[in-house]
């Protein structure tokens, strides 16, 4: 299809597109379809928002600081979840390692507290006939189950999944929104249910904390201090 779109010889744009492959700029699907790749959403993510990237690491080291366990930064991808950063009780911010790791949204508490403001239409519309439960036993059987736990989260003020990705994990997930109130990233904390099943309300309302500062901090005005954000 790109080939004649492009009016290109089908080998040659082919040969053209295997670099771009190899760098991960173009995804290759198992249909033999191309799409943008992961690396190359990135790229953008990071262009589109540059002041998400700068103010979200301090509010990340000091939610680490409060919970104890590993805090990420994504946005949504599709029905994917796209991580742009973690933050460790040991290491500082890192993008390397966790940069272009996706997760279904279906399944995931980022991935839920990402869809706070969709409708229930709007849901049935993304997945359409495609709805796959995650791999988890806790897991969403069908859209219908799935639309029920986005709105006891959405009531809550924010998601909490366990044993829905993976059998053995938790996690808590809060969103972050711009100046016009849309939600652009979330802000999560996962660990090991054995040792985080019994803390998700509180690390749920640490998390809520840390989205709400870093949501007001988009939404201020760009400041030389943006370098150095407050942390409460």
């Amino acid at each position: 299809e790109l080939a004649r779109a492009m009016g290109r010889d089908r080998s040659i744009v082919s040969r053209q597109l295997r670099p771009l492959t190899e760098l991960g700029l173009v995804e290759r699907s198992d249909e033999g379809r191309h799409h943008l790749g992961w690396r190359l959403f990135t790229i953008a993510a990071k262009a589109g928002d540059q002041r998400l990237l700068l103010l979200a690491p301090p509010v990340m080291r000091r939610l680490t600081q409060l919970v104890r366990e590993r805090c990420h930064l994504s946005i949504r991808r599709g029905n994917d979840v796209f991580t742009i950063l973690s933050e460790s009780p040991q290491r500082a911010v890192e993008a390397i390692g966790w940069v272009g790791r996706t997760s279904p949204v279906n399944c995931t508490s980022s991935g839920r507290a990402l869809l706070f403001d969709h409708s229930d239409e709007e849901i049935r519309t993304l997945y359409g006939e495609g709805f796959v439960p995650g791999p988890g036993p806790k897991a969403p059987a069908d859209v219908d189950d799935l639309i029920k736990r986005v709105g006891e989260a959405r009531g809550r003020g924010f998601a909490v999944v366990d044993g829905e990705f993976d059998g053995d994990l938790c996690a808590v997930g809060a969103p972050v929104r711009d100046v016009h109130g849309r939600i652009v990233a979330v802000l999560n904390i996962s660990a090991p249910a054995h040792r985080f099943r019994d803390r998700t309300a509180s690390a749920g309302n640490h998390v809520v904390q840390a989205a709400t500062h870093l949501s007001r901090s988009l939404s201020s005005p760009p400041s030389s201090r943006d370098d150095h954000p407050k942390e409460t």
